[in-house]
């Protein structure tokens, strides 16, 4: 998954060290983008996932370009210096460095196969109960426009299941943060249920039917079925 360096979710640009760039050196715009996702996708994402460049035109700001990212299906904007040596997140970021990658969340380390809806179901683990239901974790944070998309639909579906699912919605980390980070490094909107199940990101590109669907499906392989109202069989 990401690294904490790079929280796209805040993605800042710092100014006060522009001063610094004083090489007369400059590289192409695309070739700066080219550079920055290299990068990115070397030293700064985990396994699987994968940032594209989504497009490089010159910044307002001197020596720098303004890029483009796309992280999931996510679009982001950074910028990369002019001279293709300095990224910026929460800081500049040196690319003729390399950076130590940390390990994989306990989870992300576990073989899983795709299923619905852009989930994750992970093989070699049965789904877990508490007084004979399975936990479905909504984890969400109140600045976060994609958390605000998702809840809602969420809770629509979860309402059908009635008795059947223990939900847990959780914001901005008060609360189980330790299993939000079994699964990931932070991300929200994150959706987990009955531990075997998980998705971080929401389902947009699938539209509300749509995501109201995938969910209903997931939650049915928690359940077992159950109820058959909702599930069918």
């Amino acid at each position: 998954m990401i690294k904490n360096i790079w929280k796209i979710s805040t993605i800042v640009l710092v100014v006060v060290l522009l001063f610094i760039f004083v090489k007369p050196f400059f590289e192409s715009p695309q070739k700066a983008g080219e550079k920055a996702i290299n990068y990115i996708n070397q030293n700064l994402l985990g396994d699987g996932v994968v940032a594209e460049l989504g497009g490089v035109e010159k910044s307002d700001i001197t020596k720098l370009y303004k890029i483009k990212l796309k992280i999931q299906g996510q679009e982001y904007e950074s910028f990369v210096s002019s001279d293709g040596k300095y990224l910026f997140a929460d800081g500049p970021i040196d690319m003729s460095t390399e950076v130590e990658k940390q390990p994989l969340p306990e989870m992300l380390e576990k073989e899983a196969e795709d299923i619905e809806g852009g989930f994750k179901g992970i093989i070699d683990m049965d789904v877990c109960m508490e007084n004979d239901k399975p936990i479905v974790y909504f984890f969400g944070s109140e600045n976060c426009p994609y958390c605000a998309w998702e809840k809602p639909l969420v809770e629509d579906v979860i309402s059908q299941f009635g008795d059947a699912i223990d939900y847990r919605e959780r914001y901005d980390g008060v609360t189980d943060s330790d299993v939000l980070l079994k699964y990931g490094e932070g991300a929200v909107p994150m959706v987990i249920a009955g531990c075997k199940y998980y998705r971080t990101g929401a389902g947009q590109n699938l539209g509300e039917d749509g995501e109201k669907e995938a969910l209903k499906a997931v939650f049915c392989r928690a359940t077992g079925g159950v109820p058959s109202s909702v599930c069918g069989g």
